[in-house]
């Protein structure tokens, strides 16, 4: 497979058009702060929603996610379907609170609710974990599909995703990603559907793939179960789903570049629809990998071989095409809005008084070159050990979402929430997940049945909310002044008076909403029928 003079001509030529495209729109916009690091508030609501699904598919998703696919099965899938919550609170909690303030980044947010401190802590935490899980580790995933699929030695599959990633990302800001997003989200679902029809076709169907596999299939496993516990998975959206959807700046960031409210709450219903999607071409791979390649003793290889091995001659230049999409477009994200926090969010504060907008770009610019620098030397070290990319960064964001779930939660929803409170979560939040994870469920014996990531997080989260009101009872109520426009009113659901006329009909908001939510619930409704009742039951 890939040898054909097509298939390499059509790959290249993607390639060639992808950091083309960036170079184009971005060739006279950025000129300002907000036309770099916000795309000129222009953006519209399809470019949006597929922008953020780009921006949150990755390798992570077609080798990490596959591979716990063929490990576990079908309930690695509420990893995307459980976003009918997360994307409901962005919709009609925090976005009204975001785009009308005006703001740039979600630190900036936390200071205009709290203190400055809790904007550095904020800041410095997500450029940390940005760097490694979801810059380092998905280059990681990246070699590791490429040297699966084609042989190609990781070290160069690194430094050509840096550089491509880079030509368009670090010239062209927010614009230049968000409509190359848009490009890649489009090819990368082509390349999806491809390979998943393929191995269906192969196996004769999805139907005859549950009756014959039905264990693989189950979405509800015991409290106790070491990897997928239900209490755990259903209540992830808690702490894992609002940190990375609600408060995580390379998710966010499109919606407040958007030129509408109406834009930006729209793109995230688009994004919902297509997040109801993405279990059929990441999940439902890994389960059609174990029927043909049992046994593997590294499932992030399913993937790799489904497309090395069934993928008609002539598509796979596509599929490859699909695979970088979900490469650059995530690498590309997180680089702009680890440049965009770092220079509005540390540099500014600091090192910026009396500044020119002009200035802020060009820092913005040299600050992503060495971050990725730095991600790329990180991701060739990895290569050096054996990780499940999946689980890996999973681990590694679960250390930093249950403190700012909480701090975000609690922030928005509750105006009584102190800023003496959400710093001291914020500094016990990680060194209270570590004695959580290293001691807690050691040592407790009632504990350790459900000593998994999962429940662990919860507690967590748990512990933080319950922190987080006790020091608010404890310490000065906030100022009427302090919180006026940052907490939650009903009020705030509606769309602002000038949007709503536009906004009826078949443009209605809420009309869409509903109707993702209700295909939703019947997805959940079959799934648990087919477990408890159907020809999965045990």
């Amino acid at each position: 497979m890939f040898s054909g003079h097509l298939e390499i001509g059509l790959f290249i030529a993607y390639l060639v058009a992808n950091v083309c495209l960036g170079l184009w729109v971005a060739r006279r916009r950025a000129a300002t702060a907000k036309d770099y690091f916000l795309a000129g508030e222009r953006l519209p609501w399809y470019a949006i929603g597929g922008s953020i699904i780009a921006a949150n598919i990755s390798t992570e998703h077609f080798i990490g996610m596959v591979g716990a696919a063929y490990a576990v099965g079908f309930v690695v899938a509420q990893w995307e379907w459980g976003n009918w919550f997360t994307f409901s609170a962005l919709i009609w909690i925090f976005l009204p609170y975001y785009l009308r303030g005006g703001i740039y980044t979600m630190p900036e947010f936390l200071e205009r609710r709290y203190n400055r401190a809790c904007r550095y802590l904020f800041a410095a935490a997500s450029l940390v974990l940005w760097i490694v899980a979801q810059m380092a580790v998905v280059m990681l995933a990246g070699a590791k599909a490429l040297h699966g699929m084609f042989g190609i030695e990781p070290i160069w599959t690194i430094i050509g995703l840096a550089v491509l990633a880079g030509s368009y990302t670090i010239y062209g800001g927010l614009l230049a990603v968000a409509w190359t997003d848009f490009l890649q989200f489009v090819v990368l679902m082509i390349g999806g559907l491809i390979v998943a029809v393929t191995g269906l076709e192969r196996v004769g169907g999805i139907q005859a793939l549950m009756h014959e596999f039905p264990a693989k299939f189950r979405i509800i496993y015991p409290i106790t179960d070491p990897n997928y516990p239900w209490f755990g998975v259903f209540t992830l959206f808690l702490s894992v789903g609002i940190w990375y959807n609600c408060t995580n700046q390379f998710i966010v960031q499109r919606c407040l570049g958007a030129r509408t409210e109406w834009d930006a709450r729209m793109g995230v219903v688009f994004a919902g629809f297509m997040k109801i999607l993405l279990p059929f071409l990441v999940v439902i791979p890994g389960i059609v990998a174990f029927k043909i390649f049992p046994g593997l003793s590294d499932p992030d290889q399913a993937y790799p071989l489904i497309v090395k091995n069934f993928v008609p001659l002539g598509l796979g230049g596509v599929v490859m095409a699909g695979i970088a999409s979900a490469l650059l477009s995530h690498l590309s994200s997180v680089l702009n809005s680890s440049s965009t926090v770092f220079t509005m969010d540390l540099y500014r504060p600091l090192f910026g008084s009396g500044r020119e907008d002009g200035h802020f770009v060009t820092v913005g610019r040299v600050s992503a070159g060495v971050i990725l620098f730095v991600s790329m030397l990180l991701a060739i070290w990895f290569t050096r050990g054996q990780h499940s990319v999946f689980l890996l960064i999973q681990d590694v964001g679960a250390w930093v979402a249950a403190p700012i779930a909480a701090v975000f939660i609690l922030g928005v929803l509750w105006r009584r929430a102190t800023a003496q409170a959400a710093t001291f979560v914020l500094l016990f939040g990680f060194p209270y997940t570590a004695f959580v994870e290293y001691v807690l469920f050691k040592v407790v014996p009632w504990l350790r049945p459900f000593d998994n990531w999962l429940n662990r997080t919860f507690l967590v989260w748990a512990s933080c909310m319950a922190l987080m009101a006790v020091i608010s009872w404890w310490t000065p109520v906030p100022s009427a002044e302090s919180v006026k426009g940052v907490t939650w009113s009903w009020r705030y659901m509606q769309l602002p008076p000038e949007e709503r006329k536009r906004a009826s009909g078949i443009r209605s908001l809420t009309l869409w909403w509903l109707l993702m939510i209700g295909s939703m619930a019947a997805l959940y409704g079959y799934v648990l029928w087919f477990q408890f009742f159907g020809p999965g039951r045990q």
